[in-house]
């Protein structure tokens, strides 16, 4: 059975979002036109979320990224991706608490005012309906309007993948492929849209990135869905031109990164079996069938 960690889903998250070009696309197809026009998108870079205070980090999947904007002091903008694989009514304030350890930092840096601007994006796709507000300040009853002014009012944006209509998944073959592959991770139609997660990856013209993003996502295949066995993922494969001289490299590449658990099923069915054999990749058993 694969696994249900958040963790799981973080860890393909970062993988995706933490390389600049990803999150430079999500950022031109998905977040509002009046603040990308005064972006210098050029000069995107990631950072590392290290004004976390140390004894929280591990309980969050922060990516932080920072650009320039064309006018305005200082000149670096954030914007935090938090990723979820479910809804939490209090994202909000875990972004608050990524802000104001940012602010905090810039503080203790001893840099000049004013404070950099920070956006917090919120991507979800959990099968259920995310119904809590984006304000921050719907956290709060107070007795009366006396008390608003202390409270912080902020939003953040919400990217729902999981209820995106398909005409709205837009942007690079990668970040088509990715938003797919979440949208579907966790629902049985996974096994219908995976030769088209696939093909989009196979247009890819270099080879080696190519081969890198499949091995990505059939690791997060493997780790996360209970919808798809190595059978969908060969077939799915059997769709590309290029599909059966990537395989072996691709059963390689996830036999290096630990995939196989000691699956002891049979390696007879499938594409080239003797090159399979040589290779010598198993799966662990949540994985039905051979891949190759």
């Amino acid at each position: 059975m694969p696994s249900s960690s958040p963790r799981v889903h973080d860890r393909f998250f970062k993988q995706i979002f933490t390389r600049p070009e990803n999150v430079r696309d999500f950022i031109t197809a998905y977040l509002p036109a009046g603040i990308v026009t005064h972006l210098d998108l050029e000069s995107l870079e990631v950072v590392s979320g290290n004004f976390v205070e140390a004894d929280l980090s591990e309980y969050f999947s922060d990516v932080v990224v920072k650009t320039r904007v064309k006018q305005g002091n200082p000149a670096d903008l954030y914007f935090l991706f938090e990723h979820k694989s479910g809804p939490e009514r209090y994202a909000r304030v875990q972004v608050l608490q990524y802000m104001a350890s940012r602010w905090y930092a810039h503080v203790r840096d001893g840099q000049s005012a004013p404070l950099p601007l920070i956006i917090p994006v919120v991507i979800y796709h959990g099968t259920r309906a995310w119904n809590f507000s984006l304000g921050f300040e719907d956290q709060f009853d107070p007795p009366s309007s006396d008390f608003l002014s202390y409270i912080p009012s902020f939003e953040h944006i919400l990217h729902d993948i999981s209820h995106l209509d398909e005409s709205e998944i837009k942007g690079t073959l990668v970040l088509q492929a990715v938003q797919l592959l979440l949208k579907y991770i966790q629902r049985p139609e996974l096994r219908d849209q995976l030769p088209r997660i696939v093909e989009l990856l196979g247009s890819l013209a270099e080879k080696d990135r190519l081969t890198e993003y499949l091995q990505v996502v059939l690791e997060y295949v493997f780790q996360a869905s209970e919808h798809v066995d190595a059978s969908d993922v060969r077939e799915a494969f059997e769709k590309l031109p290029q599909g059966e001289k990537l395989m072996p490299t691709i059963a390689e590449k996830l036999r290096q990164e630990g995939m196989q658990q000691g699956m002891q099923q049979g390696m007879q069915q499938g594409m080239q079996q003797e090159n399979f054999r040589e290779n010598g990749l198993y799966f662990s058993s949540k994985c039905k069938g051979s891949f190759l």
